[in-house]
């Protein structure tokens, strides 16, 4: 699998990609998936997710398709009369954030590691926990697991 672009995800002020899909979550519960274009092998999904970390719970922020000429894709059409913003409380999983230069580039999924990774579990919208790795500063042998995984798709 081609390595795919990230959504975007706003940690403590900062924008930063998120190498994980909470949205998929939202569509694998049995809401109707939009129709995308889905023919750009680097975006499967169809489409870009912004999100952001808020007082300690996620929120989806906007959403837009991932091909400039794709069919109309917002928060209002996914999520009808929810306002701007929409707390993920449909997703309990893990969030990888990823900052800085990227230290290791592996074809496939959202295996690139970068500088400083953060882990973020998330139960039902609401983060319950948190920690940062200095990739950098720490010999690729001995990176946890949770940075490479099986790619984070």
């Amino acid at each position: 699998m081609t390595s795919q672009i990230p959504d975007t995800i706003y940690y403590q002020d900062r924008r930063c990609d998120l190498m994980a899909t909470p949205l998929e979550a939202y569509f694998e519960q049995g809401p109707a998936r939009p129709e995308l274009d889905c023919s750009y092998s680097a975006l499967w999904r169809g489409y870009i997710a912004t999100w952001r970390l808020v007082e300690g719970r996620l929120f989806l922020v906007y959403l837009r398709p991932g091909m400039a000429d794709g069919p109309k894709l917002t928060l209002g059409t996914v999520f009808p009369g929810q306002g701007r913003r929409v707390l993920a409380s449909w997703f309990t999983g893990s969030l990888r954030i990823s900052e800085g230069h990227c230290q290791e580039w592996l074809e496939g999924g959202f295996m690139n590691a970068h500088e400083r990774e953060t882990l973020v579990e998330i139960a039902e919208g609401w983060v319950i926990s948190e920690r940062t790795l200095d990739l950098a500063s720490i010999p690729m042998a001995a990176w946890p697991a949770e940075v490479m995984g099986d790619g984070w798709a």
